[in-house]
């Protein structure tokens, strides 16, 4: 009877794998949305954001050390084209250790808003941030500048797209408007860092031509297996992962507390709420005095953000695009694997009670293995083709 009953089992498993996978009228609804992005929309706030010098210039200042105070930290430390423009580390690590993890780069010209927190609403406006920040690359205004100054080929290049440097001892002015060009060249190089569709987009394209079938056997696999498939199910399904992770960039580019426990040698971290009121400060936003639209819709929207109880250790939702490439995951790296991410949200295990802060969408799946292993199959079917070479490369080299 034992004997009888395994080999049941055995055959409802197979039958279960060899099943159709379908989905519903809602979830064809929500993959259609889910394609791929193309091109960034324009930013109008900086004018040199679709500038080729600009962004050559973008690429030196990028990969230069120089800019940083000890000569050996570039933005290209933490955000290395060799790692998706990531450091691999769980926290960021410049002149000394940071408290958060790096964010790949890639695709981040789609991006509404800027770091972890959202503190920036702009790549121009986020660009000079690690220059300054004393963990990070620890310059100041007056040694940037010099650089620029003493620096041939960044001097020529600046002058070339920014126009003439002023002479002598800057004005605090002055000093702001040099600073912002420089961020808007990073933001226009930024802005070339896009990916190529990747085989999830591929297959979405032919599953719309086909007609957008409930039925996914009905399409043509390609490399889109099987088991990717089943995890897309699941994803816009029980899953409840396109919750947050929904449209072009799977990510709803909203911030969220999910609980999750922060690494033990790091102080609670605010998150969101502590983002807003930075932000407004800030002379770089979009709505700010170094902005080339202040009056744009994009940038009236930062003047009029109220930061909320319910944001305290709300974190941004990051994009899922090329997410195999981007470990460890979390805004601390808590968990180094994507099937460590997976267990958590299917379970919940380790995840703090944030008293009434805790996301209220947030709740454990239970999910199969099976599932599980389809989600993996569906998230390693995001990796696009990288950007060009002549993007990736050092100039300095």
């Amino acid at each position: 009877m034992e004997h009888r009953a395994s080999i049941t089992i055995v055959l409802l498993c197979l039958a279960a794998c060899d099943a159709p996978v379908q989905l519903s009228t809602a979830q064809i609804a929500r993959v259609k949305q889910m394609g791929f992005p193309g091109a960034p929309a324009p930013d109008p706030t900086n004018r040199f954001a679709d500038d080729d010098r600009a962004a050559l210039l973008g690429q030196a200042l990028f990969f230069d050390p120089h800019l940083s105070s000890t000569g050996t930290i570039s933005c290209a430390t933490c955000h290395d084209p060799a790692r998706a423009f990531t450091d691999g580390l769980a926290l960021n690590r410049g002149i000394s250790q940071g408290v958060r993890n790096t964010l790949s780069i890639l695709d981040c010209a789609h991006q509404r808003w800027l770091n972890w927190d959202g503190k920036f609403d702009s790549l121009w406006s986020q660009a000079h941030g690690p220059m300054l920040h004393p963990r990070e690359m620890g310059n100041s205004f007056e040694r940037i500048v010099a650089r620029v100054r003493s620096e041939p080929t960044l001097r020529t290049e600046y002058e070339a797209v920014c126009g003439a440097l002023p002479e002598g001892t800057l004005t605090s002015a002055q000093s702001e408007r040099v600073i912002a060009n420089l961020g808007k060249a990073i933001a226009a190089y930024e802005r070339r860092l896009t990916t190529g569709p990747s085989v999830f987009d591929q297959w979405v394209e032919g599953w719309k031509l086909a007609g957008s079938p409930a039925d996914l056997s009905t399409v043509q696999e390609g490399q889109f297996s099987r088991a990717a498939q089943l995890g897309l199910a699941t994803f816009t399904g029980r899953g409840e992962c396109v919750t947050c992770h929904d449209g072009p960039l799977l990510s709803d580019g909203e911030f969220h507390a999910l609980g999750a426990a922060p690494r033990d040698d790091l102080i609670a971290d605010a998150g969101r709420f502590g983002a807003v009121a930075a932000l407004q400060s800030n002379p770089y936003r979009t709505s700010g005095p170094h902005s080339d639209d202040p009056a744009c819709e994009s940038a009236m929207v930062v003047d009029s953000l109220i930061a909320q109880p319910d944001q305290w250790g709300a974190f941004r939702t990051p994009t899922l695009r090329n997410v195999a490439q981007t470990a460890p995951y979390f805004h601390q790296g808590q968990f180094a694997t994507l099937n460590e991410v997976l267990h958590f949200y299917s379970t919940l295990e380790g995840a703090v009670t944030m008293d009434h802060h805790r996301e209220s969408i947030l709740r454990k799946t239970n999910l199969s293995q099976r599932e599980i292993e389809g989600l993996l199959a569906f998230l390693n079917s995001l990796d696009g083709a990288p950007p060009p070479s002549r993007w990736t490369t050092n100039p300095w080299k």
